[in-house]
């Protein structure tokens, strides 16, 4: 209910922190050896699992400390002290350390699948207008050498179909170069008439 849009970035450590105030309450109501001290993991999971790497550290440095204020309170050996704060410490920075390093790793992964899919997305739109492009301009070049054929044909010999059959010609080169230096010998699918083996 409290309006965390408009409170400061750092307040949504408080949380964690807050919870682990109230365990250390419970465990010096109940006692070190019921076990509650263990409940210690969830404010330290949920603040690896979902905020950022200081609050996270802040929020071990509490379990540590609760661990430690809870074996004073209760007049245990030193030396268990020191071994408790060694053991959650260790466990605080394991557990820290491991998630976070997880996040990251599934987080670059996100990235670079999103990336994936923008360049499958962008070189499937290529290809489409690539072949879209490929088909009018092929059938504008394949239609005009027909129409030159035909004129040929009509005009008999002379310079003129000669000139003529030099245009087409031309037309059958570009068409070819076409196919090959920009689409690729594999979209090479369609229609056409038989193309001279010519430069």
């Amino acid at each position: 209910m409290l309006p965390w849009q408009r409170l400061p970035a750092w307040t949504p450590v408080l949380v964690p922190l807050l919870y682990t105030a109230s365990v250390l309450e419970l465990i010096l109501a109940t006692g070190v050896t019921s076990g509650v001290g263990l409940v210690l993991l969830a404010p330290l999971l949920w603040s690896v699992l979902f905020h950022h790497r200081w609050e996270s550290a802040c929020v071990a440095a509490a379990v540590v400390a609760a661990q430690t204020v809870s074996s004073i309170v209760q007049a245990t050996p030193g030396a268990v002290v020191t071994r408790r704060v060694l053991l959650w410490t260790a466990l605080s920075a394991l557990i820290l350390v491991a998630v976070h390093g997880l996040r990251d790793r599934i987080r670059q992964s996100m990235t670079a699948n999103a990336a994936l899919q923008e360049e499958v997305m962008l070189t499937r739109e290529r290809d489409r207008l690539a072949s879209d492009l490929r088909d009018s301009v092929v059938r504008t070049i394949f239609d005009a050498g027909m129409e030159l054929h035909g004129t040929v044909a009509m005009i008999g010999e002379g310079p003129v179909s000669t000139r003529l059959m030099e245009a087409v010609d031309k037309l059958d080169r570009a068409t070819r170069a076409l196919r090959e230096s920009v689409f690729g010998a594999r979209h090479d699918t369609s229609p056409g008439r038989h193309e001279p083996d010519g430069p």
